[in-house]
């Protein structure tokens, strides 16, 4: 059920966006072809969902704002392509297992990771969760720009204007860099679980921090 609902809203999705909005794709290549991986783009429109899963050449599992879920076709439909409800104003241990769980079937899940839209269509910063679930998930995070869904649905409209939109794929950031500290190899447990806990929320924030560098890059690329 999950594969052809996805497929034929893709179809139909790339048709609509490459027609009415040339819809263009750049860095593809950087999209692993197997195995599990994060995809983490920025936020500007409601669009954005629907045109990342267009130009992704994976099939994608996406994490979606759990208040979606309250209309009825909209849960139909978002239930029809495999995504997963996330309550973004506090912690979601399900959400997080659930993804957590399609990253180690091999499937890639893709979020936003600014937290929500950006108001005014500026890019903003990647938060450290995406860190955090990287690293449980042990996968890559493959980062991706999107542009001009915000001239086509702004914040608070329901109107589509025209816009060219346009898509690029960064290359993959690995999930960890940062070894223990060697001191903390051996010794006290206590202080070996202080050492690792300060390196994972160093490597997280890392994580964050290089993906938001890759989304400003990919941005200054779309201006030049």
């Amino acid at each position: 059920m999950i594969p052809l609902a996805y497929g034929l809203t893709k179809l139909l999705c790339w048709i609509f966006f490459r027609a009415g909005y040339g819809l263009q794709v750049s860095g593809q290549e950087h999209v692993p072809r197997r195995g599990a991986f994060l995809v983490a783009s920025n936020h500007v429109s409601f669009l954005d969902p629907v045109v990342i899963g267009t130009a992704c050449p994976r099939r994608l599992t996406f994490l979606a704002r759990h208040t979606l879920f309250r209309h009825l076709l909209l849960r139909l439909w978002l239930q029809g392509v495999g995504a997963v409800p996330l309550n973004r104003d506090e912690a979601d241990p399900s959400a997080i297992r659930s993804a957590i769980a399609c990253l180690r079937r091999g499937q890639p899940v893709a979020l936003f990771p600014e937290g929500t839209r950006q108001e005014s269509g500026r890019l903003g910063a990647a938060k450290r969760g995406l860190g955090l679930l990287a690293k449980l998930g042990h996968v890559p995070v493959v980062p991706a720009y999107v542009r001009g869904t915000y001239e086509a649905l702004p914040r608070n409209t329901t109107r589509l204007h025209r816009s060219k939109i346009r898509v690029a794929f960064g290359p993959p950031v690995a999930y960890t860099s940062t070894p223990v500290p060697p001191d903390a190899a051996s010794g006290d447990p206590t202080a070996r679980a202080q050492a690792e806990a300060k390196t994972s929320h160093a490597d997280q924030q890392r994580i964050a921090d290089a993906v938001t560098a890759a989304w400003r890059q990919l941005e200054a690329r779309f201006a030049a």
